[in-house]
């Protein structure tokens, strides 16, 4: 919203600069050093002053007629009968004002002579003519006001062009068209809100999609356990043999403690999702959080190893979702190994690059894009243990804590290799 009123200040200071210089330029052009009207009052003058001149001499006829042989100001007396006035206009001329009155022939000054017996009627030259002021000053005055207004209505155009864009793919998207964004052009003034609209709606169809996903996968996950656990409660009821049993007993408390393990991993995920979320950021080392979570998972069956490039690994986020997201990796990690887990940190570009990777089968390219959907489990997935959550988490914690995740195949061990970095925090 800055860059938009930013840029209506400047065109409006700009077109009414440009259009004021441009006017006034025009202006001069027509009347030039302004002689014409200058002579115009010139000969008003001149009027008022052959006027005062006659009005007390009786030899005004002698004059009038050597002075019309010999200027273009002809002068003539008229008697007061013939020269009637509206009264609006008598009154004054009795006073002795001068009465400027134009026709065919021109403009004529009028004065009363002889206590308003007699008119005194001075016509001007017709180089003395000049055209109405105040009608190209008004011409002038409605381009002026014109003109901005059709520079504002140049800069609007695209504006509203823009929020009519605005509006039909809201409304596409609210009538269930989940995949309608705006399309963002080069030069926009309103591209933030496009983009955060794009992005609100990214955020919409993601949940939507999380939550068909969340439906169909609990559904199915839930079906399973609940039937053995009526089968097996069945089965207690109706068994007296103490060994069968327990038997049973443990098989109902093996499907009890299934559907546990997934319940609280819908809410761990749901808790995610939430807006009210608040991030406890703090500085630390991240090279200790690593090597702590990697001590966890050490046993005789597989290798885990842990290297840095020795500089310190400092970082400044939440240090329990930090761990909640390591964890999820190293635990994919340490489920689909055959025998050796990697994990790297070091730093490039005012980052710190870490790298988990293992020597299992990997993740085909073309599961990449779905293995971070919740519930969604692979070719190597579906026979193991686990609900297709892990990656789901370790993605949207990820969101949260602004970083760069990404997905790949381990050069050196043939496995997947999860990638993610943060921002160094060099600040002492």
């Amino acid at each position: 919203m800055r860059k938009l009123s930013l840029s209506l200040i400047l065109v409006v200071v700009v077109s009414i600069i440009t259009l004021g210089w441009l006017l006034n330029k025009i202006y001069l052009n027509t009347h030039g050093s302004n002689q014409r009207y200058s002579a115009y009052y010139a000969y008003l003058e001149l009027s008022d002053d052959l006027h005062a001149s006659l009005a007390d001499t009786p030899l005004r006829e002698d004059f009038i007629n050597v002075w019309n042989a010999h200027s273009d100001m002809q002068l003539a007396l008229l008697p007061r009968e013939d020269f009637p006035l509206p009264q609006t206009l008598e009154e004054s001329f009795n006073r002795g004002e001068r009465l400027l009155l134009e026709s065919d022939q021109g403009i004529a000054a009028h004065y009363t002579l002889d206590d308003g017996l007699e008119v005194l009627a001075i016509s001007l030259p017709a180089d003395a003519i000049v055209v109405d002021q105040g009608k190209l000053e008004l011409i002038l005055t409605l381009s002026f006001y014109g003109g901005v207004t059709a520079i504002i209505l140049i800069w609007v155009w695209p504006l509203i062009h823009r929020l009519i864009s605005l509006r039909n793919t809201a409304r596409r998207f609210g009538k269930g068209d989940l995949a309608a964004r705006v399309k963002l052009r080069g030069v926009s003034y309103i591209r933030e809100i496009e983009t955060e609209f794009n992005r609100m709606a990214d955020r919409i169809e993601s949940l939507l999609n999380d939550n068909k996903l969340l439906t169909r996968a609990v559904s199915h996950d839930l079906k399973t356990p609940l039937a053995r656990l009526r089968f097996g409660l069945e089965a207690l009821t109706e068994t007296t043999e103490e060994k069968q049993r327990a038997k049973y007993a443990v098989r109902v408390n093996r499907d009890m403690e299934e559907m546990e393990s997934l319940i609280n991993t819908l809410l761990q995920y749901a808790r995610l999702d939430e807006n009210r979320i608040e991030m406890q950021n703090e500085r630390f080392e991240l090279s200790h959080l690593i090597s702590s979570l990697v001590e966890t998972y050490q046993h005789d069956n597989l290798q885990i190893s842990f290297k840095n490039d020795g500089k310190d690994l400092v970082t400044f986020c939440d240090q329990r979702y930090l761990s909640m997201l390591i964890n999820n990796l190293l635990s994919n990690a340490v489920r689909y190994a055959q025998h050796e887990v990697r994990v790297t940190a070091h730093t490039a570009k005012q980052r710190i690059q870490v790298c988990i990777e293992d020597d299992g089968a990997g993740i085909n390219s073309e599961e990449v894009a779905h293995v971070t959907k919740p519930f969604w489990r692979g070719e190597q997935g579906k026979h193991r243990k686990g609900h297709g959550m892990g990656l789901a988490i370790v993605s949207r914690i990820a969101d949260w804590l602004g970083a760069d995740f990404h997905i790949g195949r381990s050069s050196a061990l043939g496995g997947a290799a999860i990638h993610f970095s943060l921002p160094l925090d060099e600040n002492p």
